[in-house]
């Protein structure tokens, strides 16, 4: 009896502990592509975030962006700008590009679902935003293609930086 009661205590405390591990997610949410294209220069290409709440401005947050794309995607990489608006609208932009493929550019990195790959990237870490309240985020198509096609969707992630130590300011 006592051996089952402490493999029970195991069952409960272990999983409690990797769910204490996450990170705190503060923001999620993913946006189709219609016809699974993106384009560059047209109605579109900006893809907008809303309702952002950031409730400190002592906490380190990090953002990460994921593509989920079919197999038959024209492009290798995709490139766009971040820009992230505060809630008094102050703007700060930034380019970024995430690798599709391998450094051969043969195989596609990220998780393999069958018809589809989702690649996920951090594209900003350990950074702080200056005000309380709700921001918005807008990636905007930067490729060199006029469009990418096959691409389904994009996911935008806020959460909280995992640090294991205090970073003096």
């Amino acid at each position: 009896m006592k051996k089952t009661f402490n493999y029970l205590v195991v069952l409960i405390l272990f999983p409690l502990f990797f769910i204490s591990c996450n990170n705190e997610e503060i923001y999620e949410h993913s946006i189709s592509f219609p016809n699974n294209s993106w384009q560059r220069i047209e109605e579109g290409k900006d893809i907008t975030f809303e309702k952002i709440n950031i409730k400190s401005v002592k906490d380190d947050y990090d953002i990460n962006v994921s593509f989920v794309h079919k197999p038959t995607i024209n492009v290798d990489k995709i490139s766009f700008i971040l820009r992230i608006i505060s809630p008094s609208g102050i703007s700060k932009e930034t380019i970024h590009t995430i690798e599709l493929k391998d450094r051969d550019k043969v195989k596609f990195v990220g998780s393999n679902l069958g018809e589809i790959i989702e690649i996920k990237e951090a594209v900003k870490q350990y950074i702080t935003l200056p005000e309380v309240g709700e921001y918005k985020i807008i990636i905007s198509n930067y490729s060199e293609s006029y469009e990418i096609k096959d691409l389904e969707k994009i996911t935008l992630e806020v959460v909280k930086s995992n640090l294991d130590y205090e970073i003096l300011k």
